[in-house]
């Protein structure tokens, strides 16, 4: 009983008081939203995207234009300015359609576009060397894309490729491991089957291209396609750069020229301004020769089918001039060489007689490749071939001269080139050749000074047993 009595006694306990909450701290006011910042590299992207758009819509209205000047009668020129429709079809045009082939087959890899364009981009020079190396000089399909600069096309495409994708690396922007090294790999191949494709002047970098110092009495030739000689700044310039050569042979292409007949006065002129000179001509082919020319043959050439339309292809009735040259004891054949254009500047690209006009002169151009070819096999001369060939180095045609070397091979340029075009010298469409025995010592080429779109060539060689 005491227990319970003692529980019942017992003060209770009674509650402790709860802690007051902390307070809670107080909510910031709400901050007006901010702009949001343009990307890094939005604005650089904006401008370039800018003149993007406004060298395409100059080009596109550029192209009405000598759209509408040709519909009217106009010629491929416009305000001093070409047509830019065969630049855009043939240069650019087949480049691009591979490119667009590989970015359709990439299309299934699952590859980002960055790296699926990368990839077609390298694709493409790649797939216009091999097109190249198979058709040139094969087909006539090909004689337009042919005329690419090679130097561009062959070598400066594919290591432009390499190096965006060594700067995209550096900057951050790389490709896919396995896209990286497919680019890699079409660029290297592209170089490697290319590099000797690109018109290069490699013996200036191997050596072997000069055969040293000229011995006493060598000979001095020089070939020059004029242009019609007097077309601009009349005859005097022309004969006063011609007299500063001090050549011993001179290959004149283009006097009169197919655009102008000869006048009856020009023979004269020749002969006051070279005198005790020979002299050999036949239509637009002047040979001009300190020794005595003892024979000469025309290599005459039918007018090619599908030209009808070419005024000049009819006056250009002979693609060389051989002329047999006493030098001492000894005689040289000298060939003055001037081969048909691969298309007629006057005829719209887009039109049926273009194309005929290509296959035609295409066909044309490989006679006279031939018959000049059947006359040096049975020439047991030395030979000299100079002239305006109207072939790029990388040109399958060249293959039809056979043994003869190439002159340029002693150049001190790594890249000769002769023809100028819209103030661009990218191309070399002419030559001087030499056949077995012929050293050359020295080849140079000479700016006319605007006398002519085409570089004078300058070369010195001396013949067997010199």
């Amino acid at each position: 009983m005491s227990a319970d009595r003692d529980a019942i006694t017992a003060p209770r306990p009674t509650a402790q008081p709860a802690e007051p909450a902390e307070a809670a701290e107080p909510t910031p006011p709400a901050q007006p939203a901010q702009p949001a910042r343009p990307a890094a590299g939005g604005r650089p992207r904006r401008v370039v995207r800018w003149v993007a758009g406004l060298l395409l819509g100059a080009l596109l209205g550029w192209m009405v234009l000598v759209l509408v000047s040709r519909a009217r009668g106009g010629t491929f020129w416009l305000w001093g300015l070409p047509d830019p429709a065969p630049v855009l079809l043939y240069f650019l045009g087949p480049p691009a359609a591979l490119a667009g082939v590989a970015m359709l087959v990439l299309a299934r890899t699952g590859w980002p576009r960055r790296d699926r364009a990368a990839v077609s981009l390298a694709a493409a020079p790649l797939g216009m060397i091999v097109l190249h190396l198979l058709l040139t000089g094969r087909t006539w399909l090909w004689v337009l894309p042919d005329l690419a600069p090679p130097i561009l096309l062959f070598l400066a495409a594919p290591l432009t490729l390499l190096a965006g994708v060594g700067a995209a690396r550096l900057t951050g922007h790389r490709l896919t491991r396995p896209a990286g090294r497919a680019v890699l790999l079409l660029g290297l191949t592209a170089l490697g089957l290319g590099v000797d494709q690109a018109g290069l002047n490699l013996a200036l970098v191997t050596g072997g291209g000069s055969a040293g110092a000229a011995p006493a009495g060598a000979l001095r030739v020089v070939s020059w396609d004029t242009f019609t000689w007097d077309r601009r700044k009349g005859p005097a310039p022309f004969y006063q750069f011609l007299h500063a050569q001090r050549a011993d042979v001179y290959l004149l292409q283009g006097y009169p020229g197919p655009f102008r007949p000869l006048r009856p006065d020009d023979p004269v002129a020749l002969r006051r301004e070279f005198p005790g000179f020979a002299i050999a001509q036949v239509g637009d082919l002047v040979t001009v020769s300190r020794f005595p020319i003892v024979a000469q043959r025309p290599l005459w050439t039918a007018q090619p089918p599908g030209t009808d339309n070419i005024d000049f292809v009819r006056a250009w009735q002979y693609g060389a001039l051989r002329t047999d040259v006493a030098v001492g004891d000894r005689i040289v054949s000298v060939y003055n060489a001037h081969f048909y254009d691969q298309f007629a500047f006057g005829v719209g690209p887009l039109t049926p007689a273009f194309y005929r006009n290509v296959r035609g002169l295409t066909a044309g151009r490989r006679s006279q490749f031939d018959r000049l070819r059947a006359d040096l096999l049975g020439n047991p001369n030395p030979a000299v071939v100079g002239g305006n060939l109207n072939t790029l180095p990388n040109n399958g045609d060249l293959r039809r001269l056979g043994p003869l070397t190439d002159a340029s091979r002693a150049s001190r340029s790594l890249y000769p080139t002769t023809f100028r075009f819209v103030r661009l010298r990218l191309w070399r469409m002419d030559w001087i050749f030499v056949s077995r025995g012929v050293a050359v010592h020295s080849y140079d080429l000479v700016d006319p000074h605007r006398l002519s779109t085409r570089s004078l060539q300058r070369a010195v060689l001396s013949l067997p047993g010199d």
